[in-house]
């Protein structure tokens, strides 16, 4: 599966689960275990990483062509919260992602409903300290493997920009396809479907994370 915003690496964002026997569920007053990588600690979000999250959006945007400016923190501390929120209602949502003690970035899956489906987002945005090292990769490998222990059913969705193609690239490497474009889109999209028909629900749409420019 996969990012971040592929899920900017994507539209990413945490979505309502379906009904509560099929989810997940977890104490809220207990955070889930964090997973571990050959190479990475992958923990749930908190608005302790809030520092990290805007250092990791301003370093990005000093990157493009011309340079945006750094992002509002108060902006910022709105959007990680509501990422935050996802782990707190009991779902699955996105890892902040540690290498060797520093944050890389971040990323993992959050339900989101695509098409009227319920599917995993995938998501990730790496630093530009940590490119070009396959911490993106790394990071979507199990994030498909946890999501796909939670609902294997659910497809797997990654959205981001048509000329991001590292984040293309990182959605492709864990299996996802593109699927053919329409005029008018914005987004690419990839996908990986395990198969099961499309599920129609009256469910809200959550706030989804986009890819960011690296995976």
């Amino acid at each position: 599966m996969s990012t971040l915003s592929t899920s900017d690496g994507g539209r990413q964002g945490p979505k309502d689960s379906p009904g509560r026997d099929e989810r997940p569920r977890y104490r809220r007053d207990v955070r889930p275990e964090e997973r571990r990588t050959d190479r990475l600690v992958l923990s749930p979000v908190t608005m302790a990483d809030l520092d990290a999250f805007v250092a990791l959006e301003a370093a990005l945007r000093g990157r493009e062509n011309p340079p945006r400016e750094a992002p509002d923190p108060a902006d910022s501390a709105r959007y990680l919260s509501r990422f935050v929120q996802v782990w707190d209602r009991g779902e699955l949502g996105y890892w902040t992602i540690r290498h060797q003690d520093r944050v890389a970035g971040f990323g993992g899956v959050a339900p989101t409903l695509w098409r009227l489906r319920r599917c995993w987002n995938l998501y990730y945005r790496v630093a530009p300290d940590f490119w070009g090292r396959g911490i993106a990769t790394e990071t979507a490998r199990e994030a498909d493997t946890v999501a796909g222990a939670r609902h294997p059913d659910w497809p797997v969705v990654v959205e981001t920009d048509p000329a991001n193609t590292p984040a293309i690239r990182v959605a492709a490497r864990v299996g996802l396809t593109r699927l053919p474009g329409e005029a008018g889109d914005r987004y690419a999209v990839l996908l990986l479907d395990p198969g099961s028909p499309p599920e129609p629900t009256a469910e809200r749409d959550q706030p989804r994370g986009r890819n960011g420019p690296r995976g």
